[in-house]
């Protein structure tokens, strides 16, 4: 790959960020999104930091979405169901500001296609938030993103590795030195539960992992960057106010490219995931990043 279509490509991944100012993303739409789904959702018990969007059916339980993303845009609402939704208890919305302590929070918009059953004071179970529209006309195209999003997933996955991958048993390590973006590519069966997976690149560079497999898997494992520990995420150890390391989320992307189901579990995801024909099935952890899947 050349310097220059390495450089393009790079500056479009830095916008991966779901919590973008008002401008575009690499991911369209999705880039919005911390969920972005092709079909339905089902969720119980958890929380989506981000927007959520879903083209099928939304069926929620003791759950919250958008609970940080600090800035509202009247393009992407809170939350968007193409189909119906059913809701018991959660809500949609954030705070102002999360760091500030102000008391004052914001609730978020949702936008229905089809019809919504929401609790509202029934029995101690009830759903918080801004307005609600049903039958209403979608504010995007979820056919056109999907088609645009599985061709992005294509051709990234055809992208040569320029970076190193070592797969030992318990470790997988990818090694890059481009200063702008380090490609790898793994098989599904690379991904073991309860391996290290360690990313080495320069700081600010962007990291593209391909990986191969109808059958993707991530699955009670830890994460690496340049030997620090995903652990200690935003951890404030010397207590000056300021996290002592971040791990760069936003640069870093997983791309299923032949997936047809993931599973996830057991796990704090660094990065984003692109699956875009596979079923997901995610339990017991969370992702720092966007999920775009079927």
């Amino acid at each position: 790959m050349n310097r220059l279509a390495s450089r393009l490509i790079a500056a479009l991944f830095c916008l991966l960020c779901a919590t973008l100012p008002a401008g575009a993303s690499v991911l369209g739409t999705a880039g919005f999104y911390n969920e972005f789904i092709f079909g339905d959702i089902f969720q119980e018990n958890t929380d989506s930091e981000g927007r959520v969007a879903a083209a099928g059916n939304v069926t929620y339980s003791n759950m919250s979405v958008a609970s940080e993303i600090g800035v509202k845009d009247p393009r992407y609402p809170e939350l968007v169901v193409g189909g119906s939704l059913s809701w018991a208890n959660g809500s949609v919305g954030y705070f102002s500001d999360i760091n500030s302590g102000s008391p004052e929070y914001k609730k978020g918009d949702i936008v229905v296609g089809g019809t919504a059953t929401i609790a509202q004071n029934n029995g101690g179970s009830s759903v918080t938030y801004g307005s609600l529209t049903t039958g209403a006309a979608l504010p995007f195209s979820f056919s056109l993103e999907q088609a645009y999003l599985q061709d992005l997933s294509t051709y990234w996955g055809q992208l040569g590795a320029n970076g190193n991958t070592t797969v030992k048993p318990g470790e997988v390590f990818l090694t890059g030195t481009d200063p702008y973006l380090n490609v790898f590519s793994l098989s599904a069966s690379d991904i073991k539960k309860n391996i290290g997976l360690h990313i080495n690149v320069p700081e600010g560079s962007t990291t593209l992992v391909n990986i191969s497999g109808s059958l993707g898997k991530m699955k009670k494992f830890g994460f690496y960057f340049n030997g620090v520990d995903g652990n200690l995420d935003g951890d404030d150890l010397d207590n000056d106010g300021q996290p002592d390391f971040l791990f760069p989320d936003n640069l870093i992307l997983y791309n299923f490219f032949e997936a047809t189901a993931l599973s996830i579990a057991g796990i704090e995801v660094h990065g984003s995931v692109l699956a875009p024909w596979a079923d997901v099935l995610f339990s017991n952890g969370h992702i720092e990043g966007n999920l775009i899947a079927r």
